[in-house]
């Protein structure tokens, strides 16, 4: 007989997709087992005093870490010695151990285009446009048609070779190169998966010596890729509360696309490498395949991951970011814990807070705002280990009851000073089911 998962998804009209338990479940039943990241980000300030692989972090000690990008792995970047000291990927690991995970499930290529984003970034941040009160200047509303506004005006340049070439020598500010990484990864595993899938379409197509017939061939598009772009998009709530988002993200695909467009041909046509990892994919683009291509629409004869930077797919990547994300918090976690980055986990992004919609800012992140929902009395918790969540159930479930988690630190806060503390640290008036309640209750 098959076993009964323990949960599943329901789709509401109003709130979306989210999960319900399949039968009675006891205290501390994990939900989905260990599930780890699509893509992530760490801010550029815990960048050095984190590890890139397990998310280990001290307080700020950097003593435990002892490896850098690519250090020991024979040599696999195409950048000398000098370039590589002075342009890093960003990327510090505990050991070999941590560092051998991270390419083996990376790729690593993947450190050669973490390092040309890194020399993109500004080295003196732009200061902020102020207003006469001294405050961050808005840059007016944005509706869907100045969005799409937007983008239209870029998709007309990079019709011309000229204008993306252009674009290579873009400098980002660290907001921008933050999210670029974000992006980045995220189309890397994608082309990773796409890769793998051709590989095995190509060969289960040929038949063996012992076949009569032809394997069927899979499905070239990456199946964690169609779970994570089928999340809910958030863009033009994030927009609405942060305007000038718009301008960074337009910036993020110009920089992508001018360093893929041209970049990666001269590299990929220039090197030649060994890779710890068997069958390693290496990205290749050429001028005359930057086309934006349909995401549905994958027909070449192999996957290239320049053909990935289109407008409709790093706008995918953005759009699921707030409102799906993860917090990398250091752990364990506490009030003073500090937020490392944030990391896109699409199964588990099914997990709903009920139906309250929060605009939310990162007092560490001024420009980064994020919509995210939250439940002040949920049956899920969530526990990290290393880049892992698991989601474990803190009491006991009836079957058929919606399973949520949390959103920070104000379980245990009475209502006024819950709702004081979320107004005042996050911006936004909490509207869950036990607030509501709760309000109700003051009120008499």
């Amino acid at each position: 007989m098959p076993v009964l998962q323990p949960l599943h998804i329901r789709t509401d009209p109003h709130s979306g997709r989210k999960y319900h338990a399949s039968t009675t479940l006891p205290a501390n039943t994990d939900l989905l087992g260990s599930c780890g990241p699509y893509s992530y980000t760490i801010w550029k300030r815990f960048r050095n005093e984190v590890c890139a692989e397990c998310w280990r972090y001290e307080g700020g000690r950097r003593t435990f870490l002892t490896l850098r990008d690519d250090e020991g792995l024979g040599g696999l970047m195409p950048n000398g010695d000098a370039q590589r000291s002075s342009t890093t990927a960003g990327l510090w690991f505990c050991d070999s151990r941590c560092q051998g995970e991270w390419v083996a499930r990376e790729g690593v290529e993947a450190v050669d285009l973490l390092r040309q984003l890194e020399a993109a970034r500004k080295k003196t941040p732009s200061k902020p446009k102020l207003d006469a009160g001294g405050q961050q200047a808005a840059d007016g509303e944005i509706t869907q048609e100045v969005a799409e506004r937007a983008w239209s005006a870029v998709r007309d340049k990079e019709r011309s070779p000229k204008e993306v070439r252009k674009w290579r020598t873009l400098q980002l500010e660290d907001y921008e190169t933050d999210m670029a990484r974000y992006v980045l990864l995220a189309l890397y595993r994608r082309h990773r998966e796409q890769y793998r899938n051709h590989s095995t379409s190509r060969k289960d197509s040929t038949p063996g010596p012992q076949s009569e017939e032809p394997t069927p061939t899979t499905d070239d598009e990456p199946s964690e890729w169609k779970t994570f772009a089928s999340l809910q998009a958030n863009e033009l709530q994030l927009l609405n509360a942060c305007p000038q988002i718009l301008q960074h993200q337009t910036r993020i695909y110009q920089l992508l696309k001018g360093l893929l467009g041209s970049r990666a041909a001269e590299r990929s046509n220039g090197s030649s490498r060994s890779s710890s990892v068997a069958a390693e994919p290496q990205p290749r683009a050429d001028n005359a395949r930057t086309r934006e291509v349909d995401d549905s629409a994958c027909g070449c004869e192999e996957p290239h991951l320049a053909d990935l930077v289109t407008i409709a797919n790093v706008r995918t990547i953005l759009s699921v970011d707030p409102g799906n994300a993860f917090g990398i918090w250091e752990v364990p976690l506490m009030e003073e814990s500090e937020c490392l980055g944030f990391a896109l986990y699409p199964v588990p992004s099914f997990f709903n807070h009920r139906e309250s919609t929060l605009s939310v800012r990162d007092a560490r992140q001024p420009r980064l705002i994020f919509m995210v929902t939250a439940d002040c009395a949920a049956n899920v918790r969530k526990e990290r280990e290393g880049r892992a969540l698991r989601f474990v159930t803190t009491h006991a479930v009836n079957a058929g009851e919606e399973l949520c988690i949390s959103y920070g630190h104000v379980e245990t806060m009475d209502w006024a000073t819950r709702q004081k503390e979320l107004l005042e640290g996050w911006y936004f008036e909490c509207r869950c089911g036990r607030c509501t309640a709760e309000a109700g209750g003051s009120a008499r």
